[in-house]
């Protein structure tokens, strides 16, 4: 072989090596970019889950901060409860409280006072008192010792019925009005009008707030007697305090 053709063969060699040498480079250098690319991508999915983690863990300090003094509120609030729970605790029961816990009241406060028989029904008092000891024949003014008796129930009324709605209720017999017909036309108004001294009494007495009581006068048309004879009459005749649980 000439050295020409030794000359063209070996520049055809050195661009065929040359050529080889820079495909590979080539794939090489794009199989990297991927790699590089696929890094990128997993470092902008750890950064976002680390600003997400960041955030929640700044959600959860707020709500446990928020929670935390929602709790010392509570406490707060639950030992206020329990002091004042142990200073009702620590107060004599009163007969109002007998009524609500176990829905009967205790009337033993209620004997021995002059012409005054209670009684109970779910709660409610019921107290009668005698027409003979709170007024003369046909008045409406209260006597010396129907004052009394008033202001002996004013003082457990107040005490152990405090807070508690009052009713004055007047009732007279079936006898149609007489003597004193100029005064008062009808039982009605005889009724009402003593219901109401038995209230003024009461309040003079300080047995109740004034929007805690009433009064109403009803006749003859509740009796708790028969009318035609005398004692039922007399039975009839009263004034009833009502105390309502």
């Amino acid at each position: 072989m000439s050295s020409f053709s030794r000359y063209l063969l070996l520049i055809f060699l050195t661009s065929v090596v040359a050529g080889c040498q820079t495909t590979s480079l080539e794939r090489e250098l794009s199989y990297n970019q991927k790699k590089l690319r696929v890094i990128e991508d997993e470092r902008n999915r750890l950064e976002f889950q680390l600003a997400t983690s960041e955030r929640q863990q700044q959600e959860t300090v707020t709500e446990l901060v928020a929670t935390q003094k929602s709790l010392a509120e509570i406490s707060a609030k639950n030992a206020a409860l329990l002091a004042q729970n142990d200073n009702l605790l620590s107060r004599p029961t009163p007969a109002a409280a007998i009524i609500d816990d176990v829905g009967e009241p205790d009337l033993g406060s209620f004997e021995g006072i002059d012409g005054l028989t209670a009684s109970s029904e779910d709660g409610d008092v019921r107290i009668t008192v005698d027409q003979q000891v709170l007024f003369s024949s046909g008045s409406a003014e209260i006597t010396r010792r129907g004052r009394e008796a008033l202001e002996k129930l004013a003082a457990v009324l107040s005490t152990e019925f405090s807070g508690k709605d009052i009713r004055v209720e007047g009732h007279t017999d079936s006898t149609p009005v007489k003597k004193t017909k100029v005064r008062w036309a009808t039982n009605w108004e005889l009724s009402s009008i003593r219901a109401c001294s038995v209230l003024r009494a009461l309040l003079d007495a300080g047995a109740a707030a004034p929007a805690q009581i009433e009064a109403v006068g009803y006749g003859s048309q509740r009796p708790v007697a028969d009318n035609t004879t005398k004692e039922g009459r007399g039975q009839n005749r009263r004034v009833e305090v009502i105390v309502y649980r």
